[in-house]
C-alpha cells in the first residue's frame, strides 16, 4: 500500500515538473475554480486517473490552447467550462428501483462522479446480505460510491422490518468487508439519541471505525437541546430541512446542511435564501438528491438539476458548483487530510482524483457534455460510454442476488380487511406534495379521502396465522392492529382505483392507497414479489415488478424510467395531480421517523410524540 502511495506520488510530481509524458492533457479549457470562485482559462494534465498540474493562462501559460506537457492524448475543450464531477451528499440506490452497477451508468451520465450512498433500504428488508450485494454490484462499474453503514434497521426500535442491525453486527460486517464502509449512515433515531440511549450510542460510535470516521444525519425539526444533542454525539450533517431558520441552527451548531432535491422532496427553492443572503455560507451546503426516480434522473437531472435550481434561485452559477463538488468533499474529508490523491477530489486540482466534467454552459439545462472519472471518458451528451463488467466477473454476487428474492411472504387477506368505515374526529394522514413532511387532520366527515393500509410482508403475519393469532378463518381480521394497519389520507387523490407498493420507508411493508375496498385488494394481490400496481375497476392498468428485496429491478434504467413514465400517465389518468408523484408521494406514507402523521402495521403513528394517534 505504501509503495503505491509513493509510486503515484512520485507519477504525478514527475508529469507536474515534465519529466515524464501526462496520460492526458486537456487544453483550451475555462476551468471553474472552487477554491476562488471564478472561472478561468487554463489547462489540465492527468496521470493515473488523478491531476498532475493546472496552468492558467496569463500568469501560468501564454495560451491555455497549447499544450504545457508532453501527452499521450490532448483534448481541446475548444473554450467549454471544466468543472469538477459531481459529488451527491447523501442517497438510497434502491429508490431509483435499479441496481448499484445501473444506477452508476445514470448518474454518470448527468455528472455525478461520486455517490454517497445509504443503503438501509435492502438492508431493511435483507439485512447485511443487502448490503454486501450493494457494494459487490458498484464494483462493476465506473462510478465511486461510498457505502455508509446503515444505523437504524428497523428504523425505529419496534419498527417491523425484515431485519435487526446491532452494533455488534455492524462491527462484525466491517471486520469482513475492510475498508467497504465510508461512514455510518443517518442515524434517524431521534429519541434514541436524546435519551442517550446505549445501543445508539454504540453504533453512533461505530462510524469511527469507518474509513471516513463520519456519521451522517436525519433531524427533521429538531431545535433548542434535542439540537444540541444531536450534534454532541457528533453527527455532521443534515439533509431533512425543509426551512432556512431549521437550517440556520443546525449551522450554528457546526453541522453542515444537505439541500435535498430529489423526486418526492423538493427543497431546495425553500433553502436558496440561506446561500442568497450570506453567500459565505456556501461552504457549508452540499446537495444531495436522497431519492430520484430513473425517468426523473435521466430527463431532468440529479445533482446537475440542483444546480440549475440553484442558479434560477439566484445563486451564482460558480457558487452552486462550489456547493455540487468542493463543499460535499469538505464534509466527508475529500479535500485534504487523506494522502492518496486517488481518494481527494472536489476540485480542479493537483493531487486530487481525474473526475472532470466538459460543460457547454453553467446553465445545467443539459447534460454534461463529456464526463470522465478518474481520468476515462464515461458519458458523452447524456450518453454513458464506460464499461460495466459483467456480474460473473464478481464472485459471489449472483449467489447474494438470489438472497435477495423472494422477499414477500404476506398472509392470507380477504375483502373484508379493507372494508372499513370512518370515525368522524379520527387522525387522517395530510398529504403535502413535494414535501416528506406531513401533516395530521381530524376532519368530520369522509369526503375527499382515501382509504390506506399497511401490511407487514416480512413473515409474522404469515407466523401469526400458522399460530391461529388470527381467528378462525377470518383471513387478515385478526392481523389489523398487530400485523396490519387501516386509516385514511387525505391529499392522495387516486380515483376510480389503487396502488399499492412494496416500497414503503424504511421496512418497506406493503401499502396501499384506493378509494374503494375491491381495487385494494386487488392490487395488494397484483404485488407478487414486489413492485409498484395501480388497479383500476379490478384491472391492474400499469406494474412495474421489483424482483430484488421488492425494492429494485434487474432492468436497466431506460427501461425502468420507460415503466415509471407509464405508470405516471396510468396515475395522472386516475386523478393524481401534480405535484403530488403517483409513486414517489406514496413511499414516505409510512416513514415512522418525518412528521408528522405515518401508517405502521399497528395503526396511525404520530412521530411528533412517538405514539399512536386515537
Amino acid at each position: 500500500m505504501e509503495n503505491d502511495l509513493v509510486g503515484l506520488m512520485q507519477a504525478l510530481i514527475n508529469t507536474a515538473e515534465g519529466r515524464v509524458p501526462a496520460d492526458v492533457v486537456f487544453t483550451n479549457a475555462r476551468i471553474v475554480d472552487v477554491y476562488r470562485l471564478r472561472v478561468a482559462r487554463g489547462q489540465v494534465a492527468v496521470k493515473h486517473g488523478c491531476i498532475a498540474g493546472v496552468l492558467f493562462e496569463g500568469r501560468d501559460c501564454e495560451d491555455a490552447a497549447v499544450p504545457a506537457w508532453e501527452a499521450e492524448r490532448v483534448v481541446d475543450c475548444e473554450g467549454r467550462y471544466l468543472a469538477p464531477g459531481f459529488i451527491d451528499g447523501h442517497l438510497h440506490i434502491e429508490s431509483s428501483n435499479i441496481r448499484p452497477s445501473e444506477y452508476a451508468r445514470m448518474a454518470l451520465s448527468r455528472g455525478t462522479t461520486t455517490a454517497i450512498a445509504d443503503s438501509h433500504e435492502i438492508a431493511n428488508v435483507c439485512g447485511l446480505d443487502g448490503l454486501a450485494f450493494m457494494i459487490e454490484d458498484a464494483q462493476r462499474a465506473p462510478l465511486d460510491i461510498k457505502f455508509m453503514l446503515p444505523s437504524c434497521v428497523p428504523a425505529l426500535p419496534d419498527e417491523q422490518a425484515g431485519a435487526q442491525i446491532s452494533a455488534a453486527d455492524m462491527e462484525a460486517f466491517m471486520d469482513e468487508h475492510r475498508g467497504a464502509i465510508f461512514g455510518l449512515g443517518e442515524m434517524m433515531n431521534l429519541p434514541g439519541v436524546y435519551g442517550a440511549d446505549e445501543e445508539t450510542c454504540r453504533r453512533i460510535a461505530v462510524g469511527a471505525k469507518t474509513v471516513s470516521g463520519q456519521v451522517d444525519g436525519h433531524a427533521p425539526m429538531t431545535a433548542g437541546n434535542d439540537l444540541n444533542a444531536y450534534a454532541a454525539a457528533g453527527i455532521i450533517a443534515d439533509h431533512e430541512n425543509t426551512g432556512v431558520e431549521e437550517a440556520l441552527d443546525e449551522i450554528s451548531r457546526g453541522m453542515y446542511v444537505m439541500l435535498r432535491e430529489g423526486t418526492c422532496s423538493h427543497d431546495l427553492a425553500a433553502l436558496a435564501p440561506l446561500i442568497l443572503e450570506n453567500p459565505a455560507l456556501a461552504r457549508r451546503c452540499c446537495f444531495a438528491t436522497d431519492d430520484r426516480a430513473p425517468s426523473d434522473a435521466l430527463n431532468i437531472g440529479m445533482i446537475d438539476n440542483a444546480c440549475r435550481m440553484a442558479v434560477e434561485a439566484g445563486i451564482d452559477p460558480v457558487v452552486a458548483v462550489s456547493m455540487a463538488t468542493l463543499s460535499a468533499a469538505d464534509i466527508f474529508g475529500f479535500d485534504h487530510g487523506d494522502l492518496c490523491a486517488a481518494q481527494r477530489r472536489g476540485a480542479i486540482a493537483p493531487g486530487k482524483r481525474a473526475d472532470i466534467l466538459l460543460l457547454d454552459d453553467l446553465a445545467f439545462t443539459a447534460a454534461p457534455h463529456r464526463v470522465y472519472s478518474a481520468g476515462e471518458l464515461v458519458a458523452e451528451d447524456g450518453a454513458f460510454v464506460g464499461t460495466v463488467a459483467p456480474a460473473a466477473s464478481r464472485p459471489g454476487l449472483e449467489e447474494l442476488e438470489e438472497r435477495l428474492r423472494g422477499s414477500v411472504k404476506l398472509p392470507e387477506l380477504d375483502l373484508d380487511v379493507f372494508s372499513y368505515e370512518f370515525r368522524p374526529g379520527e387522525p387522517v394522514i395530510d398529504v403535502i406534495p413535494g414535501n416528506a413532511v406531513t401533516g395530521m387532520a381530524r376532519p368530520e366527515t369522509a369526503e375527499g379521502l382515501r382509504r390506506i393500509m399497511l401490511i407487514e410482508r416480512h413473515g409474522r403475519g404469515v407466523a401469526a396465522q400458522q399460530a391461529g393469532a388470527d381467528g378462525d378463518g377470518a383471513c387478515g381480521m385478526g392481523l389489523v392492529g398487530k400485523h396490519i394497519g387501516r386509516g385514511w389520507v387525505r391529499g392522495f387523490t387516486i380515483t376510480g382505483g389503487a396502488i399499492a407498493s412494496s416500497i414503503g420507508h424504511d421496512s418497506h411493508n406493503i401499502c396501499v392507497v384506493g378509494d374503494n375496498p375491491a381495487d385494494m385488494f386487488a392490487a395488494v394481490r397484483a404485488v407478487g414479489q414486489g413492485g409498484f400496481v395501480l388497479v383500476r375497476d379490478g384491472e391492474v392498468v400499469a406494474k412495474i415488478d421489483l424482483p430484488l428485496g421488492g425494492l429494485m429491478s434487474d432492468k436497466t434504467a431506460e427501461e425502468i424510467a420507460r415503466e415509471h413514465d407509464a405508470f405516471m400517465d396510468a396515475g395522472r389518468a386516475m386523478g393524481i395531480e401534480p405535484p403530488l408523484d403517483p409513486i414517489m408521494g406514496m413511499i414516505f406514507l409510512p416513514l415512522p421517523v418525518i412528521p408528522t402523521l405515518r401508517i405502521r402495521p399497528e395503526g396511525m403513528f404520530d412521530v411528533t410524540t412517538f405514539a399512536y394517534a386515537e
